[in-house]
Parts: C-alpha cells; sequence; structure tokens
C-alpha cells in the first residue's frame, strides 16, 4: 500500500498498482488505478470566520450542496475519524454512452469537510473501492 498526505492534514492508502495525483487548480487529489477507468477524487476544505472553526452544520449543508439532486442516500458503513460525521450517497449518470456509478462520501466536522467521489463503468469495482476510504486518517 502507498500512503498519501493530503491537504489539511488527512492522509490515505491505495494498493501500490495505483497512481495517485494533486490537481493544484481546483485542489483536487485524483487516484486511480492502472488498467481501469475507476477514479477516486478528494478535495479536502476548511472554514473558519475570524479564526472560529464554521459549524458543523454549515459543513454539512456545503457537503449536500455539491451532491446531484438524482443522487440516493445510501448507508454509511464506513468508520470516520474521531470527532466527523459521515454521509454517503449514490448515483449514476450517463457519460459517451456509458453508464458510469458513482459513490459519493463526505467526512465533515465543525471548519472541516473532505469531500470524496469514486466513478467507475463497473459498479462492483466501484462498491470494492469503499476499501480504501477504510484507511482514511485525518
Amino acid at each position: 500500500m502507498k500512503t498519501y498526505r493530503l491537504p489539511c492534514d488527512w492522509q490515505i492508502s491505495t494498493p501500490d498498482h495505483w497512481q495517485g495525483e494533486y490537481e493544484e487548480d481546483d485542489g483536487e487529489c485524483v487516484f486511480y488505478p492502472d488498467n481501469s477507468d475507476l477514479t477516486v477524487r478528494i478535495t479536502p476544505f476548511q472554514a473558519a470566520k475570524d479564526g472560529a472553526p464554521a459549524p458543523m452544520e454549515v459543513m454539512e449543508n456545503a457537503y449536500i450542496r455539491t451532491i446531484p439532486a438524482s443522487a440516493k442516500l445510501r448507508d454509511v458503513n464506513l468508520h470516520a475519524p474521531d470527532g466527523f460525521a459521515v454521509r454517503m450517497y449514490e448515483n449514476t449518470v450517463e457519460e459517451e454512452d456509458k453508464t458510469v456509478y458513482v459513490i459519493y462520501a463526505g467526512y465533515y466536522r465543525a471548519g472541516e469537510l473532505l469531500s470524496v467521489s469514486i466513478w467507475a463503468t463497473d459498479k462492483m469495482e466501484c462498491e470494492q473501492t469503499l476499501d480504501i476510504l477504510r484507511t482514511i486518517k485525518k
């Protein structure tokens, strides 16, 4: 496993054959295995006003607003780092005549949000990738 340090003191571990990139333009970390169309996109956020962290409800609502209206809330069977709550959704989208499965996970607490999305044309591969989310640490 390779461990990556992400912005805002987060970390995640991926299998050795995966690639990891940081896209500076949008602050997004992108991970993907070789020989697959699976992609994991992770964006960490922090929010404070006058040095005080934004309330947890603000961070939760910020995350929910990024989720497409067509996505459905799903049960969360992921461990959240101490002090964090997790909300998870799933969706399907059509891209270039292909069905793409998407799982969204948001980890949030006062002043912090980690937004994760898993994209793949193979639904089982998308579901199996949830195991990688179990390695997320703060």
